[in-house]
């Protein structure tokens, strides 16, 4: 009997042991619904191959960038190319260089006649909103003749819908069932899109011998099928 004891124990303290060998990494996003559904199941796919765990938390679009530029977290997503490195706002931050989305940028609004044919030039005339740290809107809309940043996307559909803009910007999936959801029908997407853009992940450069590995794994569930079987069930 007592032998069956200490080979219990001994059991319990090797998988206690096992468990506690797989490293957790925290990464923080401000994505959309559907944008960070997907982060979350890809990245816990793709960690789960190298060996490690996934915490995903939630964070201000601005405030998500800076914890992790300071270490405060071990990487965020989905960004833009280009965010990290030196000479950039964020130099401690490593892009992991395989592509996780393609994310369509666009303009909702409640009037169908606009056009968009000439992509960015074209806000210039209206009064438009977006949230505020989104890079990619920040880099190229603030030339619109009138610009409001806000926190939450449930604000940017609101003043569109009580006419205090007249386009809002935000990704297309996730913003047809926004406005689905807040039960306004005549708020649609404009097209053609802004930009359709590819969305990486980066990891504070502490991290960054774990890159090549994130980007294999990640090309081997594109590879394997994961990939396309995780997003057609979230888009």
């Amino acid at each position: 009997m007592r032998a069956l004891i200490i080979a219990g124990l001994l059991l319990m303290f090797g998988l206690s042991s096992a468990l506690a060998d797989n490293p957790t990494l925290t990464v923080s996003t401000n994505n959309t619904p559907l944008d960070r559904k997907a982060l979350e199941q890809l990245s816990h796919e793709s960690f789960r191959r190298i060996g490690i765990d996934l915490k995903l938390v939630s964070l201000p679009s601005e405030r998500s960038l800076v914890a992790a530029n300071l270490g405060e977290v071990d990487g965020e997503g989905l960004r833009v190319a280009g965010l990290g490195g030196p000479g950039t706002p964020y130099p401690n931050l490593v892009q992991v260089p395989e592509r996780f989305v393609r994310i369509s940028f666009v303009a909702f609004s409640k009037d169908a006649t606009i056009t968009l044919d000439n992509g960015w030039d074209s806000l210039k005339p209206y009064r438009i909103a977006f949230i505020n740290g989104w890079k990619m809107f920040e880099a190229n809309a603030l030339h619109a003749r009138v610009v409001h940043k806000v926190d939450k996307p449930e604000q940017l559909f609101r003043m569109l819908e009580e006419g205090r803009v007249d386009l809002v910007l935000y990704t297309r999936a996730d913003g047809i069932q926004l406005a689905r959801n807040l039960g306004l029908p005549a708020i649609a997407p404009l097209s053609p899109a802004l930009k359709d853009v590819d969305m990486y992940l980066y990891l504070h450069k502490k991290h960054q011998a774990l890159v090549p590995k994130l980007s294999q794994a990640i090309r081997d569930i594109k590879a394997d099928g994961s990939y396309n079987r995780i997003l057609s069930a979230i888009y």
